[in-house]
């Protein structure tokens, strides 16, 4: 037998699928671009949406810097959208474009959520008023002194590399975010741009704030908008008790006018209520002057939950790591602020949902172990959430608050003296004294 006349066996090659073809191609598609040099020019398309999904994946997963999130968008698929191949530079252009696109996603996800949460809303809080927001100011951390303009500032001073600071409203009912703003004067008093929160109110809001907002103008300016107010009361403020609705036991629920010196006085009556607990005097002012619409007990109460803002900034600082600012590009720090609200929104829903679902109040629910499990949970699917919840105590998701809760004395209703109604009517003649709040200009 001659050698043209072997007998070959047929050997069989595997064939790769469609996928390990189209990976291959993509990874050394990736490697080719990464090893070519940067070029002049137009910056590679890089789709706004795009960047926001991936800023907030960023978020999710507790990424750093914007260096973290290039390397997700070049290798990593986000919500449908394919790793693109970019460089650094074209994601930093794109991010100070994005900011208008982020508080679009907001402002949706906000609307969508009042009306997904309105079944769960604690309309117990002040059944009277229309909604219960808290509003109060929050001063945004110290940017890095990487870039040159940043390096060439005064040392100590705080004002140059203070990001800003946020002006925000919290509706408390449905834990979620109504309205934040966000202002470049990071020293600048609250009190500047207290009135511009106040467009769009829907009279017979309930407004619960602090006593940085202490001003008798500011007061009479919630009252004739027809809007309700609860504020802790400030030392040494004057005042001329007009009706006694109840006194005794250490107790005092009276309608007072504030300021006795003409050229500093309040136009509108309000009503000022105290007690001592535990060895310590608690002061409040509101001009709900009705005591059978708001007890005492009912005043205490609700001024307890302004600490739902506070918490809220908490969430933002310390659990989605707004502490850590990405740029010092005014529109990078907008993108950031909104990327956080929108997940903050998701978080907080959630946790306003699973708590009334559960039968306790949201601040027995951990806002902290939340935001650890969830994205976790989210990747098991339905089955991940439905275990959240089954097994939510057992965790230690669902455990008793720590706040500190304030109990106020029981006034029986037939101990207390309405006021006649020619009290309550505001004075003619007014005049409010013009403290030192004007904005405080930071030097470049």
């Amino acid at each position: 037998m001659n050698d043209h006349s072997v007998l070959t066996r047929a050997v069989s090659i595997p064939a790769p699928s469609s996928d390990q073809v189209r990976e291959t191609l993509q990874s050394q598609q990736r490697a080719l671009i990464l090893s070519q040099p940067l070029r002049r020019g137009r910056p590679r398309h890089l789709s706004l949406v795009h960047v926001c999904l991936g800023v907030l994946f960023a978020l999710f997963e507790h990424l750093q810097s914007q260096y973290d999130l290039w390397r997700v968008l070049i290798s990593e698929p986000i919500a449908g959208f394919a790793p693109v191949q970019i460089c650094d530079q074209t994601l930093y252009y794109a991010l100070a474009r994005a900011s208008e696109t982020m508080r679009g996603f907001f402002e949706q996800l906000s609307q969508q959520a009042r009306l997904h949460l309105a079944p769960w809303q604690q309309r117990h809080l002040a059944p009277f008023a229309t909604s219960v927001l808290a509003l109060d100011e929050c001063v945004l951390d110290k940017i890095g002194r990487y870039l040159p303009p940043l390096r060439q500032s005064a040392t100590g001073s705080r004002a140059s590399v203070l990001a800003g600071r946020i002006s925000a409203l919290f509706d408390v009912r449905l834990q979620q975010w109504v309205r934040v703003d966000l202002l470049q004067g990071a020293k600048t008093n609250c009190k500047v741009h207290a009135r511009a929160m106040l467009e769009q109110l829907a009279p017979g809001t309930l407004v619960l704030f602090d006593r940085g907002y202490f001003a008798f103008d500011w007061f009479d300016t919630l009252s004739s908008k027809g809007l309700f107010w609860i504020s802790r009361y400030s030392k040494n403020t004057s005042y001329q008790i007009k009706h006694l609705c109840y006194q005794g036991d250490g107790v005092l629920d009276a309608i007072v006018s504030l300021g006795k010196h003409r050229s500093d006085q309040a136009g509108h009556p309000v009503r000022l209520l105290r007690f001592v607990h535990r060895n310590q005097e608690f002061v409040y002012l509101t001009n709900v002057c009705d005591p059978t619409l708001l007890p005492l007990a009912e005043v205490v109460r609700l001024y307890a939950r302004r600490w739902d803002i506070e918490m809220g900034f908490r969430v933002l600082k310390d659990y989605l790591n707004l502490q850590l600012i990405w740029s010092a590009k005014w529109p990078v720090i907008q993108l950031q602020l909104f990327a956080c609200l929108l997940l903050a929104q998701l978080f907080h829903g959630l946790q306003q949902e699973l708590a009334c679902k559960e039968g306790v109040d949201p601040e027995d629910l951990s806002r902290e172990l939340l935001i650890r499990l969830l994205p976790r949970m989210m990747r098991q699917g339905p089955d991940g959430i439905a275990r959240l919840m089954r097994y939510g105590r057992e965790w230690g998701l669902i455990r008793p608050s720590t706040r500190i809760k304030i109990e106020a004395p029981l006034i029986d209703p037939c101990w207390i003296t309405p006021p006649p109604e020619e009290i309550l009517h505001p004075q003619e003649k007014v005049r409010h004294a013009h403290r030192k709040c004007h904005r405080v200009v930071s030097p470049s």
